[in-house]
């Protein structure tokens, strides 16, 4: 059998590199509660589809669809992510960037989320998760932000009609998994104007890329979180493998500076990522985040029509958030 990209390897090669490279990596060892997480899974997802993994998870190896499986250890692995993620929205004093495995922001209140054909390796949705943490610590100005190349259709869907401001930085719909996403949807009831979905055509570079992470910045500076939870996805760098944007150093350093400079408080969840973003786009975004500042060449979009194309429908998307969220006071 060919091996899956979502596999235990991805975390050694990350940490492995991360240690070489003389960042201080801390290993938790931990077994959580499993009747505890499980009560704050059901807060998230539907209960007959968290009953339907555990049944699942009692084979060697199951499948859920296509690019989704269970070993006999997933269910206990997941629900360890997913309560410590919750646990550490409840108690961090400074922005932690959490290094774990499956990963979860496709994962919906009934598992496929938004007319996707897949749950994307997903079980639990942890960034879900880390929202319930911070509210409970008493946060009521929550932001999302998402910069996995795949959108993030499991926790828009949760908290569609939330008002938490979402920013969610992902490669056209129209040409990448899940195939959701798209500009026009901003949220609905009381998550209207909250929700900006941030596309990308294929071969983006840099250059395009930053400019609009310019506009993503100020966005969130307004919105002022008191709390911010980000989806890590390192699969948009150059030749990672299941994606199609040029995304170098320059990009993933810029997002650590953006997460920096808003000073509140902050959980780095780990997405996707398979090949080169685990090495050179995690360490490039820790020198952002620890306030390193390091030099990168910044990639070309390879067109230039299409580039100035996708700026302004980020920008009109972008104003438009301004006008229905921050508009009538966030």
């Amino acid at each position: 059998m060919e091996k899956h990209p979502e596999n235990p390897g991805r975390i050694l090669v990350l940490v492995n590199n991360l240690s070489r490279q003389g960042f201080t990596v801390e290993h938790v060892s931990r077994r959580v509660d499993v009747e505890e997480a499980r009560r704050t899974a059901a807060r998230v997802h539907a209960k007959g589809y968290i009953q339907y993994l555990e049944r699942l998870s009692r084979n060697k190896y199951s499948v859920i669809d296509e690019d989704t499986y269970l070993t006999e250890d997933s269910m206990e692995l997941a629900y360890t992510t997913f309560q410590t993620s919750y646990e550490l929205a409840l108690s961090l004093a400074e922005p932690v960037f959490y290094v774990s495995r499956p990963p979860g922001h496709h994962a919906g209140k009934g598992g496929k989320a938004m007319r996707a054909p897949s749950q994307g390796f997903c079980l639990l949705n942890n960034a879900a998760a880390a929202v319930l943490g911070f509210k409970d610590r008493g946060f009521n100005r929550i932001a999302v932000m998402d910069f996995d190349v795949h959108h993030g259709n499991g926790t828009m869907e949760i908290f569609y009609d939330k008002r938490i401001l979402q920013v969610d930085l992902h490669q056209h719909p129209d040409t990448l998994y899940p195939f959701t996403g798209y500009s026009f949807e901003i949220g609905a009831g009381e998550g209207y104007g909250f929700k900006a979905n941030l596309v990308f055509n294929p071969f983006t570079g840099d250059d395009v890329y930053l400019r609009v992470l310019n506009m993503v910045h100020e966005l969130l500076e307004q919105y002022n979180p008191g709390a911010l939870v980000v989806s890590a996805g390192f699969d948009g760098f150059l030749n990672d493998g299941l994606a199609d944007l040029r995304l170098t150093e320059a990009s993933y350093a810029a997002l650590g500076r953006l997460i920096r400079s808003l000073g509140t408080h902050t959980l780095v969840i780990l997405e996707g990522g398979y090949s080169v973003g685990l090495t050179r786009g995690v360490e490039a975004f820790l020198h952002g985040l620890n306030g390193r500042e390091v030099s990168y060449e910044v990639s070309k979009t390879i067109s230039v029509a299409r580039g100035k194309e996708i700026l302004k429908v980020n920008e009109k998307t972008i104003l438009k958030i301004k006008e229905k969220a921050l508009g009538r006071g966030g």
